[in-house]
């Protein structure tokens, strides 16, 4: 085997789908015996049309390393719960702050009636929303907090998160606008580690795809690690091929070239940029 793991959002996509440039790029991937697998911030209901779109049968890393779940089945292959006690502490700890919040259970998600983004984006993608929040609480099962807002505001939240729950939480930018707050040692490389070591057939070569903060660790587990031209600066530095946005198909371009890579794979001295 070999296997890709991509990011979904401004890697793999922008929008609920994968484009048709990208599908068609996948499928000449899986025809030269790649499996693809979503390694993503979401949950998995509303991954699905992505998981579908580049065909992949593997389970798919959700909840930004939270869980390792079945999209045939629904069920989670591995999972790390977060401690109801502490998501509570840090809903208390953002509750007056200008953003959006979103506690996420189990393929459901919990929040304010004024949170509407967060409300709309869920009904739309037909997942469960509690939106009977009026003063800080937590379900009893939860995989993370997520925030949104604006530039400025999520900075300023991930530095007061970050100093206040430093060993007790991961607090992780998942976008400008997204800041993720999980379990200590939760992220898309351990998940990946994780469900690698559980399988009996390891793949020859690993090559992951990311944008943002949340990928550093998934890209570091990667043979060939792979970047938007648009993304985060340190993901940029970490990467050894930069693909045009997701706008632009990027990630369609990187397939191909990795089945160009695959005829003479050597190293190469600096990232390889493509158009």
């Amino acid at each position: 085997m070999k296997l890709l793991v991509t990011d979904i959002d401004e890697t793999l996509s922008r929008g609920e789908s994968p484009s048709p440039e990208v599908k068609r790029a996948c499928a000449r991937l899986r025809d030269r015996g790649w499996s693809l697998m979503i390694a993503t911030g979401r949950i998995l209901a509303t991954s699905m049309s992505h998981i579908g779109g580049i065909g992949s049968t593997l389970p798919a890393i959700v909840y930004n390393g939270a869980r390792v779940m079945d999209p045939a089945t629904g069920r989670a292959v591995l999972q790390t719960p977060m401690d109801p006690a502490l998501a509570l502490e840090i809903v208390e700890a953002a509750w007056d702050r200008p953003v959006e919040m979103q506690v996420i259970g189990d393929e459901r998600a919990f929040c304010r009636r004024t949170d509407e983004m967060t409300k709309s984006f869920f009904v739309a993608s037909g997942v469960p929303v509690d939106d009977s929040m009026e003063c800080p609480s937590s379900p009893q099962e939860v995989f993370r907090v997520i925030f949104h807002g604006s530039q400025p505001s999520i900075r300023d939240l991930r530095e007061e998160l970050a100093e206040r729950f430093y060993g007790r939480a991961k607090i992780v930018q998942a976008g400008d606008r997204f800041l993720d707050a999980l379990s200590p040692g939760v992220s898309k490389g351990a998940a990946l580690s994780a469900w690698l070591a559980s399988v009996e057939k390891k793949p020859l070569i690993v090559a992951a795809a990311g944008d943002h903060h949340n990928d550093l660790e998934l890209l570091a587990c990667a043979r060939i690690a792979a970047a938007p031209r648009d993304a985060a600066d340190e993901v940029l530095e970490m990467a050894g091929v930069i693909m045009p946005p997701a706008d632009m198909h990027g990630f369609s371009a990187f397939a191909d070239w990795l089945i160009e890579w695959e005829k003479n794979p050597c190293q190469t001295t600096g990232p390889v940029v493509l158009s």
